[in-house]
């Protein structure tokens, strides 16, 4: 008699990094044996070779190898091509079933438990994977089911009554970056600092590897609070003097600690230091007002015609303060020959789309993102949600809406069925699939994205209550749009604490003090110069709804929104389905954090 088996993965494993319960480990029982059994992993695309006590081998890119080895200490060394890796000593226990080694645990190895059972269809498991990536050295027990994968069907004895369970030691898809992904939605970013530099040392010119190692090292320190995290970012700009996008994280977090005017005096001392400097003097000019800012670029371009990073600078600027016929010129030679034209094709669109040429626009953006899929495992989600933006909505039916077809096909894959539909629709305010939300956990993080977006489509209030406990983690599939509209919202209503971290987890540049003075009508909207077309349309929006709330003319400041969006998203989902406050004599703006 044989039965249908469970699947192993839930939704979440496919992408790695979804929430895990910690797993506790009993007491296991002794054995006599004299010998362990041990199972070393390799999870690098390079071959290491070990040295485990008296035992010597080399395991292959990607391999594993089982070996018994004596009870009692055991010193571990791996060598890579670069020299050593790691060497420690671990304990070899008496206990029963299987030890083991990941090397520097970038293996993205689980362990589950398989149930078969007689004339039954298979289901999910309730009880989650407990992952063993990020860390080296672990007894995980029995294991039937040994980094294979298990039967679908078993033959069942007799005792085995109408179910039985087996244990499985699984590899997930994905290598080092499905482990990275894991620890960081975890919030076990110490681990994932360990782990991408260890991986480092062994791939050391691989720059996604560096990039993901200074991530996790940041994000460790944003955890650990505000001026842990201005310490680190400040390290690392000491470190990259001559990084940009190092220089305006130490910029963004300065902001984040209401310290903008002692960024803006860092770097006028800096160009006064080094007039020739280009970078500084583009770093400035980004913190100063109108006219002042552009006048800088301006006169920067005149002496470095046709620099790349001037250009970019130029363009972005033209962009927020909405003159868009001055940036599609230089956003048209950017095109044509910057490398690094593609992180700045959305700004390219956007302004196509102000113009009036919004079917250029999604022409444009189509044909890129079609060419792209078949150079790339998977789309960017936001590249896919841009195109649905443009187009107005996320529908795959028909010939007419093949490429969108096509898209969410790529961005769906390894993800559970139907999510990215599911959140594109939610993103543009439009009916979504309540049964294929309900089959994602809510800890994934496109569904708990979507969940946001659906409360936001209701009001404020549910949007308060789905948002609340929301990370920086969490929000990444939310943009800086939604998290300015509702940190605004927030502190309108009197929710300050809500809205410091709405601006935090949203990671907006803009600080709550500024976000204060333009409540309280000390600070121009407009003035914020480094906010887009939708992060100011957000502030525009409260400020609409706190006129109502006064009892004032409210007006001209709600077609300033709505001549302010371009493209729907969260405020034109507000526009579209939150009532409009009634008069009070509420105060917005005079609570503090």
């Amino acid at each position: 008699m044989s039965a249908p088996s469970t699947s192993p993965l839930r939704g979440w494993l496919l992408l790695g990094g979804i929430g895990v319960c910690a797993l506790g480990i009993g007491a296991a029982t002794r054995t006599l044996n004299a010998d362990a059994k041990v199972v070393f992993v390799n999870g690098l695309d390079v071959p290491v070779t070990v040295t485990a006590g008296s035992a010597h081998f080399t395991i292959g890119a990607n391999s594993h190898h089982r070996w018994q080895l004596p009870i009692g200490p055991l010193e571990v060394d791996i060598q890579g091509k670069q020299g050593r890796l790691s060497q420690e000593t671990v304990l070899l226990t008496g206990e029963e079933g299987l030890f083991v080694y990941n090397v520097l645990g970038a293996a993205p190895l689980y362990k589950t438990t398989v149930t078969y059972s007689v004339n039954r269809p298979s289901s999910q498991s309730d009880a989650p994977p407990r992952v063993l990536a990020g860390t080296t050295f672990q007894h995980v027990g029995r294991v039937d089911y040994m980094l294979t994968e298990p039967p679908e069907r078993i033959t069942m004895r007799k005792e085995d009554g109408r179910s039985t369970m087996r244990t499985h030691l699984g590899r997930a898809k994905g290598g080092w970056k499905s482990s990275y992904g894991w620890l960081m939605s975890l919030h076990r970013t110490e681990d994932a600092a360990r782990l991408t530099e260890g991986i480092w040392k062994a791939l050391p010119d691989t720059p996604e590897v560096e990039y993901a190692a200074t991530a996790a090292k940041l994000m460790a320190a944003r955890e650990e609070g505000l001026l842990a995290s201005l310490a680190a970012s400040r390290a690392h700009r000491d470190a990259n003097p001559e990084d940009m996008d190092v220089q305006r994280m130490w910029m963004h977090d300065m902001r984040r600690a209401g310290r903008i005017d002692d960024v803006r005096a860092h770097y006028q001392a800096a160009v006064e230091r080094e007039p020739g400097s280009l970078l500084l003097g583009i770093l400035l000019a980004r913190l100063e007002p109108e006219p002042a800012g552009t006048e800088r670029l301006n006169a920067l371009m005149r002496d470095h015609a046709g620099e790349p990073l001037l250009r970019r600078a130029l363009a972005v600027r033209h962009t927020r303060q909405q003159r868009w016929a001055e940036a599609l010129p230089l956003l048209e030679a950017m095109e044509q020959g910057d490398p690094d034209y593609a992180r700045y094709l959305s700004t390219h669109v956007e302004t196509l789309v102000a113009l009036g040429r919004r079917k250029e626009a999604a022409r444009k953006l189509s044909e890129h993102l079609l060419r792209l899929k078949d150079e790339m495992d998977r789309l960017d989600l936001n590249d896919v949600l841009l195109y649905a933006r443009v187009v107005g909505h996320a529908s795959q039916e028909g010939s007419a809406n093949e490429a969108m077809r096509q898209l969410v096909e790529n961005a769906q894959k390894d993800r559970p069925e139907g999510i990215v539909a599911v959140w594109l629709a939610a993103s543009l305010g439009q009916q979504v699939d309540a049964e294929k939300l309900r089959a994602v956990p809510p800890e994934y993080g496109l569904a708990g994205a979507a969940r946001v977006l659906m409360a936001l489509a209701e009001e404020p209030e549910f949007a308060a209550r789905a948002a609340a406990s929301a990370d920086f983690l969490g929000f990444r599939q939310l943009d800086t749009e939604t998290g300015i509209l509702l940190a605004a919202e927030f502190e309108r209503l009197g929710d300050a604490a809500l809205a410091v971290k709405m601006l935090d987890v949203s990671n907006a540049d803009l600080g709550y003090g500024e976000l204060q003075d333009v409540l309280r009508g000390k600070l121009p909207v407009d003035s914020l110069t480094t906010l887009d077309w939708g992060e100011r349309a957000a502030l525009h929006l409260v400020l609409a709804r706190q006129l109502d709330a006064r009892g004032q003319d409210s007006k001209a400041a709600y077609a300033l929104v709505k001549k302010a969006v371009l493209l729907p998203g969260a405020v034109s989902i507000a526009l579209q389905n939150w009532d409009r406050p009634k008069a009070s004599n509420a105060v917005a703006g005079d609570s503090v954090p």
